[in-house]
Formats: structure tokens, C-alpha cells, sequence
């Protein structure tokens, strides 16, 4: 059965959010989008979005350039449970269909979250679980090749990106302008062939190895 989409109020608040962030992208600074024609098309279900993770940026940049305005289906992310510690951060984090996730220790209550959504929805997660540092990869968390693992999700759209740390620093809360930032979008990915292993934690860990290896491969085109 499917979930009812975000309705039209919800989709005038995503469609604010969305145009402000346009301003804050593409005319305050200069974006660059590669391959699109692996963005799904509008109302496509259970998509499973992966990318890497330089800024608190990342889901917003994936928001303007992939989500289509006044969606039909909702489109969901994971996020680390301190943004919803604050009332107001909390209620922008439920409209945007964020959802807490405990960071550095797995959260099965988050995993069931993502496999449900899943079934329904379009999912973006970011599998390093937090900010790298330096723009380099982190190695990926297995509870995400978990989640894959179980939800067999419909198609997974690979992500890149790169320069969104140069407009929103880490500690920063206000951007910067006059940047440049890249994202590159890449085929579906196949993981079939790890679905008759074992449900193991060696089977989730090769299966985010593998989206990382991926991500890795388009981060070098950028």
C-alpha cells in the first residue's frame, strides 16, 4: 500500500525552503550538476540516495538538484539526533522529513526508520555518518549495508560532492558566498550479487564498502 505523499502545504513549505536555497546555490554562489539523467524521475518510490559528507550542506544541494518541486512522494533523510534537540530545529527537521539517528553507535530503532521509508519514499543517506574532515572518504558505516541488505531498496543513486565545505564551514552557521560547488550524479547501482550471503556483519560491511567504493569513483570525476 502507498503512503500518502506530503500533501499540498508541506509542499508549499518545501517549495519556500527550496527557492531560498536556489538564491544561497546558484546565484550567491555557482553550482555545477552532472548526470542528470540518473536523477529519478518525479514520484519514483523507494530510491535510496548515497553520498559522501563534507557539510551540513550536502542535503540541501541533493534537495535542489534532484528533488522535483510539489513531489508526489516524500523524501526523507537521516540526520544526527542533535539537530532535533532544540524546538525550533526540531520542527525544521520534521518538515524537511529528516529523522534523528544516534551517531557512533547502531541504531537499530534509525534502521528500521530508513527500511521502512524505504518501501514508500525517496531516501537520502550520507553512509560515512558524519562530516570528513579533511573532504576525504570516511569508510562506511555497516549499519547502512545493513539497511540495504534487508530493504533490497528499488534503485540506489550513488552521490558525490564537492565544494559545499567552502561555503558552510564546519562551525560556521553562516555561508559564505562567491564559491564554487560540484555534484555528480551516477548510474543506479547493482549490489544483487550480495543479497544470497549471509546476514552477517562482514555481508553489510562489503556492501558499504562497495557504495563507498562507488562514491569514491565518481568524487574522482569532480
Amino acid at each position: 500500500m502507498k503512503r500518502a505523499g506530503p500533501g499540498f502545504l508541506i509542499n508549499v513549505l518545501h517549495w519556500i525552503v527550496l527557492s531560498l536555497l536556489d538564491i544561497l546555490f546558484r546565484v550567491l554562489n555557482r553550482i555545477e550538476v552532472y548526470g542528470r539523467e540518473h536523477i529519478p524521475p518525479r514520484g519514483e518510490r523507494g530510491v535510496l540516495f548515497l553520498s559522501n559528507h563534507i557539510s551540513a550542506l550536502d542535503p540541501f544541494l541533493i534537495g535542489i538538484t534532484a528533488m522535483p518541486r510539489f513531489s508526489p512522494v516524500w523524501w526523507r533523510a537521516a540526520a544526527k539526533e542533535e539537530l532535533f534537540t532544540h524546538r525550533f530545529s526540531r520542527a525544521v527537521m520534521y518538515l524537511i522529513g529528516a529523522f534523528p539517528v544516534k551517531r557512533g553507535q547502531r541504531d537499530f530503532d534509525s534502521m528500521d526508520r530508513m527500511a521502512e521509508a524505504l518501501k514508500t519514499d525517496v531516501l537520502v543517506v550520507f553512509p560515512e555518518g558524519t562530516w570528513s574532515m579533511t573532504g576525504e572518504l570516511l569508510p562506511g558505516r555497516p549499519g547502512v549495508g545493513k539497511v540495504i541488505f534487508g530493504a533490497h531498496p528499488a534503485k540506489m543513486i550513488p552521490v558525490a560532492v564537492e565544494g559545499t565545505d567552502r561555503i558552510l564551514p564546519r562551525n560556521s552557521w553562516i555561508p559564505r558566498v562567491v564559491r564554487r560547488a560540484k555534484i555528480i550524479y551516477g548510474p543506479p547501482m547493482d549490489l544483487g550479487r550480495f543479497y544470497d550471503r549471509p546476514d552477517t556483519v562482514e555481508t553489510s560491511r562489503l556492501i558499504v564498502e562497495a557504495v563507498m567504493a562507488e562514491i569514491g569513483r565518481l568524487r574522482a570525476l569532480l
